[in-house]
């Protein structure tokens, strides 16, 4: 009898903890920010972000103090080598994935160096990063435990670009329970009709994607 009890409390208990990578669309409302809590977590390389890049094989350099960008779709362009994907990758991964394919190139294996460029990047409440239609995509750095606005976010990706489709903005989330969840946001809203919870308060980790509009 007590063994039956302690076994049907654990099945009680046990879901609770349980998360799901399901996706769902909510409506702006329900978009709400969650407690922010202290960061400890590593943060992946984006669109937008710099790194610098060195090569050596057999005690030779072969590619010295390299900059370049990740593109928005996370791709590098490296010496010797062209595009390599190495987006939402840590450092550590990054590192390995550009190993490989230099590995390629080169008999004996090349040691690989490699930093960003900028860790200011990742501002102190963290950062929101922009992909898609806008002049500058990349990583929106926070200024407060406040968030920031989607249209402050937009501004600082430079604003849209001629192509923008800015009827159709996808914010997409994860929240506590490990769920991803996305709303749809038509911009022209928050300043045609002044409906300001269209104009979502962005957290540490929100993505904003602008699609291209189709002429």
């Amino acid at each position: 009898m007590v063994k039956n009890s302690i076994i049907s409390i654990l099945l009680l208990v046990l879901p609770v903890g349980c998360t799901t990578t399901d996706s769902s669309t909510v409506l702006p409302e329900d978009f709400v920010r969650k407690p922010v809590a202290e960061k400890t977590k590593i943060v992946n390389l984006a669109p937008g972000d710099s790194i610098e890049l060195s090569v050596e094989v057999d005690g030779r350099m072969e590619v010295s103090g390299h900059r370049a960008e990740l593109n928005y779709t996370g791709i590098v362009t490296l010496p010797l080598v062209g595009d390599v994907k190495i987006g939402n990758m840590t450092l550590s991964k990054a590192r390995g994935a550009i190993a490989k394919t230099y590995g390629v190139y080169f008999v004996n294996t090349p040691v690989i160096m490699i930093s960003r460029v900028d860790d200011a990047a990742v501002g102190e409440w963290g950062f929101v990063t922009v992909t898609g239609r806008v002049s500058k995509p990349g990583r929106v750095k926070i200024p407060s435990a406040k968030g920031l606005k989607l249209t402050a976010v937009i501004q600082e990706a430079g604003g849209f670009s001629a192509s923008a489709k800015k009827s159709a903005i996808r914010i997409s989330r994860t929240d506590k329970n490990g769920r991803k969840i996305q709303v749809e946001v038509d911009f022209g809203e928050i300043g045609r009709n002044g409906n300001l919870k269209a104009d979502i308060d962005l957290m540490d980790g929100d993505s904003v994607y602008i699609p291209e509009r189709i002429f």
